[in-house]
């Protein structure tokens, strides 16, 4: 795949920031291939809020990928990713292999709710918090770490899972660089990983424009207000 391609096939409708919306980008960036993206809030509210009856794709909210040559279109995260890496050949040959991407991927869905606390469906506490910072994101990221070292990340081909990795741990060390000791400490590797991945030109143009254009946002709304209030409680105590 290679910047030759100059008309976008897909076009990908997400919130004015990157948060889930990343995992998908991303893999176009990666490849250097044109994607159309549609940040606008009212018009993706408008799309969030019609009956299913009269979507596209029944869903409860973005992202959402359109082909612009089938017409069709498709939600949920994974979804698009698995649909994503296979038009950009990011899906290993073997079909565990590419379970296993699949898994960490998922893996990196699952911290992405935890983080923001069910999609902002509730604000953090002090010992809800302490109890994910103490124990759950030490978990999840020795499980990672392990993760990589049994060879699921990181092998010569880059995959879907990779980019996943990067996204997830890439965007949080840039807009919440508070946690950055938390993955050094408990996942090198990954944190290496993530230094890899994101020295790719294509890609590293495009986070450098995303953070031009967005700053450090990283969820957004009261959830990230809660984050970060946490995060500063934490530095008070230190």
């Amino acid at each position: 795949m290679s910047s030759k391609i100059s008309q976008p096939r897909f076009k990908l409708y997400y919130w004015p920031l990157t948060f889930r919306g990343c995992f998908v980008s991303y893999l176009f960036a990666y490849r250097d291939v044109p994607l159309l993206e549609i940040a606008d809030f009212d018009e993706i509210l408008d799309l969030t809020n019609r009956h299913p009856s009269d979507q596209d794709v029944p869903f409860m909210g973005p992202p959402v990928l359109q082909d612009l040559e089938s017409g069709r279109s498709l939600s949920q995260m994974p979804a698009i990713v698995l649909l994503v890496a296979g038009e950009l050949d990011l899906i290993p040959e073997d079909p565990f292999d590419e379970a296993m991407c699949m898994k960490v991927l998922m893996d990196c869905n699952d911290v992405l709710m935890e983080i923001c606390r069910y999609n902002g469906s509730m604000m953090w506490e002090r010992e809800a918090w302490a109890m994910f910072r103490l124990q759950r994101f030490p978990r999840w990221l020795d499980i990672f770490e392990e993760s990589l070292k049994r060879g699921f990340l990181g092998r010569d081909a880059v995959n879907f899972a990779d980019i996943g990795v990067f996204a997830l741990f890439g965007k949080m060390i840039r807009c919440l660089p508070e946690l950055e000791p938390d993955v050094l400490s408990r996942a090198p590797g990954i944190h290496a990983i993530c230094q890899s991945i994101g020295s790719k030109p294509s890609l590293a143009q495009f986070v450098a424009d995303q953070d031009r254009k967005y700053g450090k946002l990283y969820c957004d709304g009261q959830i990230e207000q809660s984050i970060r209030k946490m995060l500063k409680v934490d530095a008070a105590n230190k």
